[in-house]
């Protein structure tokens, strides 16, 4: 398995990440203030409730694998504003989930796994994230898998081998939904170990009608990692919400396949990339 070193949160700031309010990154990395022990496997989920937390929990000594580190470069990582609170969380139709993850001003939230061999990573969470503050685009990070956010305008942005792609439209066309910042969006992101590519689908819940806002084709990964082991979310000059977290293999035998070949390793299809089978990959 490949490994890259982990890049700090001051190298985010010099490359001009400060104007990112919420960027989604999956690595690869060694053990640093940034990202804690690796202390999850696969099949792993989070709804930051009691009794596992309760309100004004910290998220910063490994609960449930959970870490935060500080926006500013500080080689002592001292306490962070990362919480569990009861304020701000997405409603869930059960009426009886009241928590979400509060990430902090200038916080990076992470959480690591033992590296796997799955062919396919699936990493699902509902975000109330914040915007993009500038128009420029920001440097890539260049040591993750996949990386992505959302740009001023509210749309997502995903990264696509060394460059950005801005999500305009869906795969089948229609124009993609921009979001705000007033509510939680239910956020799916596959990976696909084997191909080293990914896509992006996301949905909107208001007024109890979900809605598919932004649906990217697969693209590729900035570095070619060959296993899954973390992911982070960065936050920049206002406060983000997260909830209903999880991480998921897609089992190879649950795959489509098209004469034996399963469906996750064909690039192209008549010339076209292939889009969604059954909700299980596209």
């Amino acid at each position: 398995m490949k490994t890259y070193p982990l890049i700090s949160v001051q190298v985010f700031r010099l490359a001009g990440l400060t104007q990112v309010i919420f960027l989604f990154l999956i690595w690869s990395l060694t053990n640093t203030c940034f990202g804690g022990p690796k202390t999850n496997n696969m099949g792993w989920s989070d709804n930051f409730e009691y009794p596992n937390y309760t309100n004004q929990t910290p998220l910063l000594s490994g609960t449930n694998g959970w870490y935060s580190s500080p926006g500013i470069y500080d080689t002592n990582c001292p306490p962070q504003t990362s919480i569990v609170q009861a304020t701000v969380y997405y409603p869930h139709p059960s009426g009886t989930e009241t928590q979400a993850a509060m990430i902090g001003i200038g916080d990076t939230l992470s959480n690591n796994f033992y590296s796997t061999n799955e062919r396919i990573v699936r990493i699902e969470m509902y975000v109330q994230p914040q915007l993009m503050t500038s128009s420029v685009y920001p440097s890539m990070s260049a040591d993750t898998a996949a990386q992505f956010f959302v740009n001023s305008n509210g749309y997502f942005v995903v990264g696509n081998g060394t460059k950005w792609n801005t999500i305009t439209k869906k795969t089948h066309g229609a124009a993609a939904v921009p979001i705000t910042n007033t509510y939680f969006t239910r956020v799916q992101v596959n990976l696909r170990y084997k191909n080293h590519t990914w896509n992006l689908k996301a949905w909107t819940n208001s007024a109890s009608v979900t809605t598919l806002v932004a649906q990217s084709y697969y693209v590729n990964f900035t570095s070619n990692l060959n296993a899954f082991s973390g992911f982070a979310i960065y936050n920049g000059t206002a406060t983000s919400y997260v909830d209903d977290v999880s991480v998921t293999n897609i089992s190879y035998n649950l795959q489509p396949k098209i004469n034996g070949v399963s469906f996750d390793a064909i690039n192209n299809i008549n010339g076209a990339q292939p889009a969604l089978v059954n909700d299980v990959d596209e």
